[in-house]
């Protein structure tokens, strides 16, 4: 009886500690915490193969996993490859694209500006050769001896004849193609020989207007001048050949971008963008509590 009695004043402290117990939540060992976090990591893992990414892991500890957005604007695509072209490509996901169109816009503007130096620089040396082999004061006197007295183009009347340029007062780039181009300032050459004959072998009775080949004086500078300022153009085109190559490899990055950008939604969506706007968001708390506790989010991209 005593033993009765013992057990029923027991029983009831007991009750009570166990419901004291179950109502207390306990926290799990740092070995439960990240057997848990291990498990669920690798869960994440296998479901984020294809269609889900891992965020991060935050304050919480809480693991959270969405669903790729697949839809990308097309037109976005194409201003932003519009703007710096590649950059659209890389938008839609193409990084070896991207790099192709940065790479070929780089190099064009690059070519750009080495020829357009190279240019400038012919440039110089090409007026140089010109200010020491062709002097102004020959061609006057060629000028004097040939138009009874004259010594400037432009003062000699149309009724004479035998002028079709006139050189102007400052040394411009019509000044350094005139001077090499036209036959009519040949003499102003200082290697400049007619019929083996110089311009000081002749005087105003001897020497001829310059009205075709037969009376135009040879002079070696002047084709060599004329070479090095063909070679400087040509270089100058080459440079401005790159800005075309710019400009087109800017369009064609702009509109591959937004065609691109639309085959690969209606790719992505099966032929309807609507699901791929949609965007998804869940989340499992597992490292603090025993029991999980999922949420689910959705969006709509507009």
């Amino acid at each position: 009886m005593r033993v009765l009695k013992l057990i029923s004043a027991i029983l009831p402290v007991f009750f009570c500690l166990s419901l004291a117990a179950g109502a207390v939540e306990l926290k799990p060992s740092v070995f439960e915490t990240e057997l848990q976090a291990i498990r669920y990591d690798y869960s994440l893992m296998a479901m984020a193969a294809d269609d889900f990414e891992e965020i991060s892991q935050g304050a919480d500890t809480s693991m959270t996993i969405i669903k790729k957005n697949k839809y990308k604007s097309p037109v976005k695509a194409m201003l932003l490859s519009l703007a710096v072209p590649g950059l659209g490509q890389y938008y839609y996901g193409s990084k070896v694209k991207s790099a192709v169109f940065l790479g070929t816009e780089i190099t064009a503007w690059t070519l750009h500006i080495m020829w357009h130096q190279d240019a400038e620089d012919m440039t110089d040396e090409f007026e140089a050769f010109n200010r020491e082999h062709w002097l102004e004061s020959r061609y006057s006197r060629y000028l004097e001896l040939a138009f009874n007295g004259y010594t400037d183009d432009e003062d000699i009347p149309d009724s004479i004849g035998g002028i079709t340029h006139h050189l102007p007062n400052t040394q411009t780039q019509q000044y350094y193609e005139m001077t090499g181009k036209y036959n009519q300032f040949a003499w102003g050459w200082d290697d400049a020989v007619l019929n083996d004959s110089v311009l000081e072998d002749y005087d105003s009775t001897t020497i001829k207007k310059i009205a075709s080949d037969d009376t135009t004086p040879y002079s070696a500078l002047r084709f060599e001048y004329e070479t090095m300022r063909a070679d400087a153009n040509d270089k100058f085109n080459d440079a401005n050949k790159m800005i075309t190559v710019a400009i087109i490899n800017r369009i064609i990055s702009g509109f591959e971008a937004y065609f691109m950008t639309r085959h690969r939604n209606k790719k992505a969506d099966d032929g309807s963008n609507v699901f791929s706007r949609v965007h998804f968001e869940a989340g499992l708390k597992t490292l603090y509590t025993y029991k999980d506790t999922p949420f689910f989010k959705m969006s709509y991209q507009f």
